[in-house]
């Protein structure tokens, strides 16, 4: 723990997004005229919008954040050109072996190798 909060893994936040995930439930209005029309008022509007049954709140309608994700195809060609464009970026720029041996000296350690 550092200073009253806890570390947690990787691997635990995946899981809470992933239960996260599960809690939002997704009903196709495509053939419900009356929620489709009040869907598209509401996202023409793009205002919050409470729905009252017999004088009580019962349901917040809000208009969907659009969607920032890339279609995972387009995202994989674009990230081949990317790592396509950078091959060979440091040549003539760095020396790579001494590089290695400097990274490779800051990991040192006093302990002699292990030779299995």
């Amino acid at each position: 723990m550092l200073a009253g909060h806890a570390i947690i893994s990787l691997p635990d936040i995946i899981e809470v997004i992933a239960m996260l995930k599960k809690e939002i439930k997704h009903i196709d209005i495509t053939h419900i005229p009356e929620l489709l029309r009040l869907a598209e008022e509401v996202q023409k509007s793009n205002q919050l919008t409470v729905l009252i049954k017999d004088g009580e709140e019962v349901l917040e309608v809000r208009p969907a954040k659009p969607s920032k994700r890339r279609s995972k195809a387009a995202l994989r060609a674009a990230d081949y050109e990317a790592f396509r464009s950078a091959a060979g970026g440091w040549k003539g720029l760095v020396d790579t072996e001494a590089l290695m041996k400097d990274i490779m000296a800051s990991r040192g350690s006093d302990r002699p190798p292990v030779n299995l």
